[in-house]
């Protein structure tokens, strides 16, 4: 044998001689740790008060969704009025326009404007719901707790 199996085999050796006197004398190496004799279990049952600080932590939460919702909803709903669907919107109209109006030389220089605007609000949006998501996320998972 090699000088690292002898130390091994030694500490092995002096690991079982340590543990085997407190098994000679019977005491359990995990005692109970219950409650004593005669103890009623219903002594220790104690309402938990409410938490001031988390009640506070929710009302802020529900406050931040609130206003998040609002927002999208605003963001698209002006991102309708851009560059809508609908007759109303204003590239929808630009696009209708007559070639001898003013809406038709609004059409040639900002028509790419509003789209991008359009496209960045929506992205906005997007970006928006995101942090909605989250929000509600965390309020799910701090009531769970």
């Amino acid at each position: 044998m090699t000088s690292f199996n002898k130390r091994f085999l030694t500490i092995l050796e002096q690991d079982d001689t340590l543990s085997a006197p407190l098994d000679a004398v019977g005491e359990d190496p995990s005692p109970d740790l219950g409650l004593d004799p005669g103890s009623d279990p219903a002594m220790f049952d104690e309402e938990v008060p409410d938490n001031p600080i988390g009640d506070l932590q929710d009302e802020q939460r529900e406050g931040t969704i609130t206003t998040l919702e609002k927002w999208i909803e605003e963001v698209g709903s002006f991102v309708e009025i851009l560059n809508g669907l609908d007759e109303g919107s204003m590239n929808s109209q630009i696009n209708k326009a007559n070639c001898d109006s003013i809406m038709a030389d609004v059409q040639r220089s900002e028509s790419k404007k509003i789209s991008r605007s359009a496209a960045e609000l929506s992205a906005l949006r997007e970006s928006l719901k995101q942090y909605l998501l989250v929000a509600r996320q965390k309020g799910t998972s701090a009531q769970e707790i």
